[in-house]
């Protein structure tokens, strides 16, 4: 309808003067409807609150449908659990995790008891922290890791139960489950196995290099319902999970394999895949990943001259290849190829190119990487990569987001790590991101779809934001398979709940 009504009054040339003030009319219009699209779920008053900077987070009930919301600062925590229908249960204070515990990695729930494990920066450590709604109030416990020889891979969520991952050099899956003393126990141990020429590859050291080695970096958690930065979905390892399948993906450019462990967590069963990467037709390709998507595994790789994606669904069946030339226009992109964060213009933070070169030159030179969600029955995609940008003083600092989890500082100066949740991790990364890529749009068949741009749902909320004042305790959310956006107002002392 914009559109539209721009084209004709150009049509009818109206004057300069008007079109100069229409412009912002028209703007206000679109903010506005994207104001009005969203649906605030509650709201309410919290006076007890002593700082500006307040962090928030959700704990959602997977059985009965309520949902818990905590407003932390650095000596309290305010705790309330609403219903299924976003109505108010109970309220009470308690006081938060130690400092020293700074990344929350999970919960379990029991009837209207929440329990919420924190873990040291070294993960040798943990708390548990009960939060009981039904008698208003928390205990805190400390505990020690006993790992032995097992690393630490990640937590996942599921019935309301409490999951641990670790791995052992001798190509074992350990799967742990919180119990109701608080300790991790042992519920099953998978040795990985697959066919002869595979295991061969498993027992020359890929397992090893691809989860304990120097060379990668720890396992991030994704959540493919929602758009995420490049510097995200280009991690080696990546772990992911739809309802009770857990899939986990690692990367050996060495090999130039993508294995694929598939864990269900309701038969407590193993799948192990490996698939071969994409190969280029004018020479070998340099950089390659991975990225899950519904049923299907979508593989990059890329050098200088030319780019290959290809399309397997998990028996290895290759279902669609796109493929880039550096002398030739990118067919598939339905945006410019845009440079965001740091470029060789200062106080310049995002440009535009036009030449395939420049972005095969660029991304190839760093770590590549491909992202995507489902959105109304097409594929929305990002293809990219990012660099490791230099620091002052001999470190490295990665452009966007760093390490495998989102860091938030709270008013009193503790840093806390939110994994629990990888939607907000998604939703930090999107917003921080120094990367170059192009978007694009497939249909089901993973067929090109011409089409503009559309503002995603992390963009709707950045524009929705523009008009908040105040905001702080952000906190972006999958409750009941729908998405929450939630920010307490510092100066009204109200926190707001938005189905986005």
């Amino acid at each position: 309808m914009v559109p539209k009504l721009v084209n004709i009054l150009f049509y009818f040339r109206f004057p300069k003067l008007l079109m100069k003030y229409l412009f912002p009319l028209l703007f206000c219009l679109c903010i506005t409807s994207i104001l009005n699209a969203q649906e605030e779920v509650l709201s309410f008053s919290e006076e007890a609150t002593n700082t500006r900077t307040i962090e928030g987070y959700s704990f959602s009930n997977q059985q009965t449908g309520d949902l818990a919301l905590l407003l932390v600062e650095r000596k309290d925590l305010h705790a309330y659990l609403f219903n299924k229908d976003f109505q108010k249960i109970t309220s009470f204070h308690a006081k938060p995790f130690r400092s020293k515990f700074s990344e929350i990695v999970g919960y379990r729930v029991s009837n209207n008891k929440f329990t919420l494990v924190a873990i040291d920066k070294n993960k040798k450590k943990y708390a548990v922290q009960t939060l009981d709604f039904d008698t208003k109030k928390a205990t805190m416990e400390e505990f020690k890791f006993d790992f032995d020889k097992e690393k630490y891979l990640e937590t996942v969520h599921y019935n309301d139960e409490l999951y641990l991952i670790t791995a052992t050099r001798d190509n074992e899956f350990i799967i742990k489950k919180l119990n109701a003393s608080h300790q991790f126990s042992e519920v099953k141990r998978f040795t990985i196995e697959a066919t002869e020429r595979d295991q061969k590859l498993l027992k020359s050291g890929f397992f090893t290099i691809g989860l304990f080695g120097k060379r990668t970096g720890n396992v991030v958690k994704i959540d493919n319902r929602v758009p995420n930065a490049i510097e995200q979905t280009a991690k080696s390892n990546k772990l992911y999970q739809k309802d009770n399948l857990v899939y986990l993906t690692i990367e050996n450019d060495e090999a130039l394999k993508s294995t694929l462990h598939i864990i269900n967590l309701e038969t407590f069963s193993l799948q192990t895949k490996v698939y071969d990467y994409p190969r280029g037709l004018k020479d070998d390709l340099k950089e390659y990943n991975s990225f899950i998507l519904d049923e299907y595994l979508i593989q990059l790789g890329s050098s200088r001259d030319e780019m290959v994606m290809h399309i397997k669904d998990f028996d290895g069946t290759l279902l669609k290849e796109h493929y880039i030339d550096r002398d030739k226009p990118i067919a598939i992109k339905n945006s410019p190829i845009i440079q965001e964060g740091q470029t060789a213009l200062i106080f310049v933070n995002r440009r535009e190119m036009e030449e395939t070169s420049k972005f095969l030159r660029k991304v190839t030179s760093g770590n590549i990487g491909v992202t995507a969600y489902k959105n109304k029955g097409e594929y929305y995609f990002t293809i990219g990569g990012y660099k490791d940008v230099s620091r002052g003083g001999g470190g490295m600092m990665m452009g966007g987001v760093g390490g495998v989890a989102t860091p938030i500082t709270t008013g009193g100066g503790q840093t806390i790590m939110v994994t629990y949740n990888p939607t907000f991790y998604s939703y930090s990364g999107y917003n921080s991101t120094k990367s170059t890529f192009f978007n694009t749009v497939f249909d089901t068949q993973f067929n090109y779809v011409e089409k503009e741009e559309e503002a995603n749902i992390f963009e709707r909320i950045k524009a929705f934001k523009k008009e908040v004042k105040y905001d702080t305790a952000e906190d972006v959310f999958f409750h009941q398979d729908v998405l929450y956006f939630g920010y307490f107002d510092g100066k009204a002392k109200q926190y707001h709940l938005y189905k986005m």
